[in-house]
């Protein structure tokens, strides 16, 4: 059996940069991420992934690198990334930390196609070969739609349309896992936040008799 894993780390940074922090990475995939590089953390969980990227920074942290044709939103990145895809592909985003509950439940899959996220965000997706060519076309019916705006391009719309709905009706059914030990970092300032957290429950432990 093949397998792959594939980060998308591809974006333009512009929503992480839209309210900057000082002393911050302008890159979110370079972030710190209880003692790692995030990037490096995704690939230590998902052994043999290959980084999806055209930024040089993020390269300098990846083992196996793909630049892609295209990289606008989501989507039309995750297309470009075709000819990597195995008998079995996952889809990972860069920007998140894994928890080792949903790593499992990602390893141990065997349904031919699952999404893995909560109500707000999608983390992860996982496929069969024999999904490949509905979700390219899927994806070609999502990007050609009249309604289309960059905002549609993310995996939330993506999974909407494969399950039969419209892609902005905010439903869940099939194919759909929830996952409660995963976080994405859109924003400077949500991260600082976060990073603030974990250094008080480090004092807090280190305190501990």
């Amino acid at each position: 059996m093949s397998n792959i894993n594939i980060i998308l780390a591809a974006g333009a940074q512009t929503r992480w940069n839209h309210d900057p922090v000082p002393g911050l990475p302008t890159i979110k995939q370079l972030i710190e991420v209880k003692g790692e590089i995030l990037i490096e953390r995704i690939q230590r969980q998902f052994p043999d992934s290959t980084v999806v990227t055209k930024t040089k920074a993020i390269s300098d942290h990846s083992k196996m690198i793909y630049s892609p044709n295209l990289n606008d939103v989501t989507v039309i990145t995750l297309v470009s990334t075709y000819d990597l895809w195995k008998e079995w592909t996952t889809v990972l985003l860069g920007d998140v930390d894994y928890g080792d509950s949903t790593i499992s439940l990602i390893n141990d899959q065997t349904e031919k196609l699952m999404f893995y996220g909560n109500q707000k965000e999608i983390f992860a997706v996982k496929f069969h070969e024999s999904m490949g060519m509905a979700i390219l076309m899927t994806i070609n019916r999502l990007v050609n739609d009249i309604r289309w705006t960059r905002q549609f391009g993310k995996l939330w719309n993506l999974y909407r349309m494969l399950i039969g709905h419209d892609f902005r009706l905010e439903k869940i059914d099939k194919y759909f896992t929830f996952v409660s030990d995963c976080r994405d970092f859109d924003t400077q300032k949500s991260y600082k936040r976060y990073a603030e957290k974990q250094k008080i429950r480090r004092q807090d432990t280190s305190i501990l008799p």
